[in-house]
């Protein structure tokens, strides 16, 4: 038969190529691929005999035989101009023509494992045995495969698990340290607030204390030494002041008044310090020299209104 005689379902078969997207041209013009269609047909140009003269195949036979022997083979992958592995198909064209007139099977009616003329399984090849075998192994590994990754799955899973764990952990720890310092500080300002009230009720109850301001433990000996020297000033300056009033003295010559019988009383103690005068350090609190006046000894110190 010329090959200009259409051949029936050939243009399927080359839609089917064609979808392949793997040709640089369409496949009913590539000479190589129309001559291994129309002969996998039953339109064989050659005088010579084939498999394919004797029992014609059809386009669904083709349809099956290039989409299985293709993607089996890895065909899209191996075709690729970036693949650089073994077995690199150069000339789709080519691999796909010897794909459709190749015969594996010695027997003619063998058209993948299966008798064309009686729809039996072939005995000879046994294509279809060593398919079913392949695929049961595939379904073997398939299944290993998601086994594993359903471990590892479980596995990551009561890690993250354990980690929130952990981190919630943590967290209650953090937040109970957080509580046991806020209830710390909420009990220490509770402290601190009662004692203020107590250090202000007991100055109030006794302004001596609270002018000489009771020193803390922590200040030892210096401590107690210093608060009685600011004691005895001031109240000495108390008593001053409490004795001028009764004279008369208001406002600003209250004030300078006081300043003045201070500054005589402490450079009184000085000097007595400095001399060694036992008068002078035995000089009672509240006693009050009169402004820097030599006493007689018999009266080391007068009353207020001797001024």
């Amino acid at each position: 038969m010329s090959e200009l005689v259409p051949v029936a379902g050939e243009d399927e078969v080359y839609r089917l190529l064609d979808s392949l997207r793997i040709l640089d041209a369409p496949a009913s013009r590539i000479k190589i691929l129309r001559r291994a269609v129309r002969a996998y047909l039953g339109h064989n140009p050659d005088t010579r005999t084939t498999a394919f003269d004797m029992y014609p195949r059809t386009p669904a036979h083709a349809a099956t035989r290039i989409n299985w022997k293709w993607h089996i083979t890895n065909g899209p992958d191996r075709a690729h101009p970036e693949y650089d592995g073994p077995d690199r198909i150069l000339r789709p064209a080519g691999y796909l023509a010897t794909l459709l007139i190749e015969q594996e099977c010695d027997l003619p009616q063998c058209e993948m494992g299966v008798h064309l003329d009686s729809g039996e399984e072939c005995r000879l090849c046994r294509y279809r045995e060593v398919e079913r075998i392949g695929l049961a192994e595939s379904k073997r590994l398939d299944a290993e495969h998601r086994a594993l990754l359903q471990q590892q799955r479980d596995g990551a899973a009561v890690d993250r698990r354990s980690s929130i764990d952990a981190l919630y952990d943590e967290a209650v720890a953090a937040n109970a340290a957080y509580d046991r310092i806020r209830a710390a500080r909420v009990a220490a300002a509770a402290e601190a607030e009662e004692t203020a009230r107590l250090r202000e009720q007991l100055a109030q109850d006794h302004p001596e204390l609270a002018a000489a301001r009771i020193p803390r433990p922590r200040e030892g000996e210096a401590g107690y030494a210093a608060a009685g020297r600011r004691g005895r000033r001031a109240l000495e300056e108390e008593t001053a002041r409490a004795a001028l009033v009764r004279e008369g003295l208001r406002g600003t010559a209250l004030d300078d008044a006081v300043r003045s019988h201070m500054a005589a009383w402490r450079a009184d103690r000085r000097q007595g310090a400095h001399t060694g005068d036992p008068a002078a350090r035995a000089v009672p609190v509240g006693a009050w020299p009169t402004g820097g006046r030599q006493q007689p000894e018999e009266a080391p110190c007068r009353p207020l209104g001797g001024l």
